[in-house]
């Protein structure tokens, strides 16, 4: 672990970005401890991917913004919350995203024989995803997986607990991933939980990564702007008109902080000048 200060679930103090905790990790491999620490601990946690579009959208939707502080850690999913970071908190935030930290895990728990389970996406793209994962990581047990598209959740959280699955990993889009991780987290046996979007679409071969420029350079979500198979204008619109938002109220916050720090300096330099004269 780094020598920042440390939080009561082992992992580094979160910063807040608008009312929103996100972890500082220096590295996929210091994220990768903090959950293997959990692990064995068989402390139950519950991991968040925090990209701008979360944070905006929480702004709005008080369930989501309940649901937020409720994970146990939150990443650093995105450019967008570390400019906001550095803006706003003077923090430099190393990106950690929900999918690249995703298969560290999953080579992690190839390593350690950790059991996984895997929620969500199509029943093809579900497949597909655990054939590939297996082949890519020799050694890792994938002792469950079940495509999102079910109605009796009682009957979902029965099988992830009978697989006893030491990592459960959901795939059903957000914020629905974290509102069904939320609710059934009590019941869940799983010590680790984290939802993955489309993490199982990409595994698969379904859904394109984006070239090694963009996902280096932090711009990967333009390149699925783009490019990215399923989403209509609608949806590209949305989204893009979200994260806009969201770097508005982050410069907003910013102007208002600067504006109050202003004050208060002018306010002291004033003190000091009353009390020379006195």
């Amino acid at each position: 672990m780094t020598t920042a200060t440390l939080s009561t679930n082992g992992s580094p103090k979160a910063v807040s970005i608008l009312g929103v905790d996100v972890v500082p990790f220096e590295s996929y491999a210091e994220a990768v401890k903090c959950a293997e620490e959990t692990i064995a601990s068989r402390r139950k946690t519950f991991w968040v991917a925090i990209n701008p579009e979360k944070i905006q959208t929480a702004l709005g939707d008080t369930q989501l913004r309940s649901v937020l502080a409720e994970a146990d850690v939150g990443l650093c999913d995105g450019i967008g919350v570390a400019i906001a970071a550095r803006l706003l908190q003077g923090v430099k935030l190393r990106r950690c995203t929900g999918c690249d930290l995703f298969f560290h895990l999953m080579a992690r728990a190839a390593e350690k024989g950790w059991k996984v389970f895997l929620l969500g996406a199509s029943p093809e793209s579900s497949g597909r995803a655990c054939a590939r994962l297996v082949e890519r990581f020799p050694g890792l047990q994938i002792v469950g997986h079940r495509d999102g598209y079910f109605n009796d959740s009682s009957e979902v959280v029965a099988e992830v607990n009978a697989s006893q699955a030491d990592m459960l990993f959901v795939a059903m889009g957000s914020p629905r991933q974290e509102y069904w991780i939320s609710e059934h987290r009590e019941a869940l046996h799983p010590p680790f939980c984290m939802g993955v979007g489309g993490s199982l679409d990409i595994a698969s071969g379904e859904a394109p990564r984006a070239p090694r420029f963009f996902q280096k350079t932090g711009m990967e979500y333009f390149y699925q702007v783009i490019f990215r198979p399923g989403w209509s204008a609608g949806v590209r619109w949305r989204r893009t008109l979200s994260r806009l938002s969201f770097m508005m109220a982050v410069l907003r916050e910013t102007m208002a902080g600067r504006g109050n720090r202003c004050r208060t300096v002018a306010s002291a330099s004033h003190a000091g000048s009353g009390g020379k004269h006195a």
